[in-house]
């Protein structure tokens, strides 16, 4: 097995996890990605050894370490944005009852970073750490809105872009009507049964994050998503407000 071979390997393992299987076992990650169980436990050693994994003697199963923490710590933290946003997350969730979150652009992907389920038991998650296309969904597209067409059409052009399922015309409009409105809003594309709202947050670079509200669309009509779209704009503008007065040269 080579480096590289190695490093892919690992990766995978990592990828793994996940709320639905937050734990391993040697045997079942040998399974799951077909090594060897000598090779799989020598990858999970070498993982639990730098911390990125921790190991259970009871249960015999390996789990996500404090490395990964760390890592998601210099993300989530970087110019505090966690410790500036998680009141305004949680009010948000109170004004509209539904699931909010925060959409960082990594790469060609939106990921969400924070996320505030709703507590209706019929509800709509994607999941921290989870990331989509950003043709797929409002949350993706919200990142596009200060993109002029030709912005657009570069990005389309990478090859780790998926076309938009409408056309690229059906997209270009889509995103003019959003920069009218300073939102977008749309069955998602990305969460089957679920109708997103979401906007770029003002105080952070261009398209690097946004703001989202979600709901089931049985819940969501028209009317509910204008209410609840007026009420998102408000609350960044409202926090807009107060982390300048808080830091007037950095706004």
């Amino acid at each position: 097995m080579t480096g590289t071979q190695s490093v892919f390997r690992a990766l995978s393992i990592l990828r793994a996890f996940t709320p639905q299987q937050p734990t391993l076992t040697g045997p079942e990650v040998a399974e799951k990605f077909g090594f060897s169980q000598p090779t799989a436990y020598r990858l999970l050693r070498a993982l639990e050894a730098e911390n990125f994994l921790v190991f259970d003697r009871g249960s015999r199963a390996y789990g996500p370490g404090p490395e990964i923490l760390r890592l998601a710590g210099v993300l989530l933290h970087r110019d505090a944005f966690v410790v500036q946003t998680q009141s305004s997350l949680t009010r948000l969730r109170a004004l509209t009852g539904e699931t909010v979150a925060v959409y960082w652009r990594l790469g060609n992907k939106c990921t969400c970073t924070q996320e505030l389920p709703s507590p209706h038991p019929q509800r709509v998650e994607a999941g921290i750490g989870v990331g989509f296309p950003l043709t797929r969904g409002p949350a993706g597209k919200a990142m596009l809105l200060d993109l002029d067409e030709a912005g657009v059409r570069a990005l389309l052009a990478e090859s780790d872009i998926p076309a938009p399922v409408g056309g690229v015309d059906a997209l270009l409009a889509e995103l003019e009507q959003g920069r009218n409105r300073g939102y977008l809003a749309g069955v998602d594309e990305t969460i089957e049964g679920a109708v997103t709202i979401a906007a770029p947050i003002p105080w952070v670079q261009p398209g690097l994050a946004v703001y989202t509200v979600s709901a089931p669309e049985s819940r969501f009509d028209p009317q509910t998503r204008e209410t609840a779209a007026r009420t998102l704009v408000e609350e960044m503008e409202r926090l807009r407000a107060i982390l300048r007065k808080q830091n007037p040269f950095t706004m």
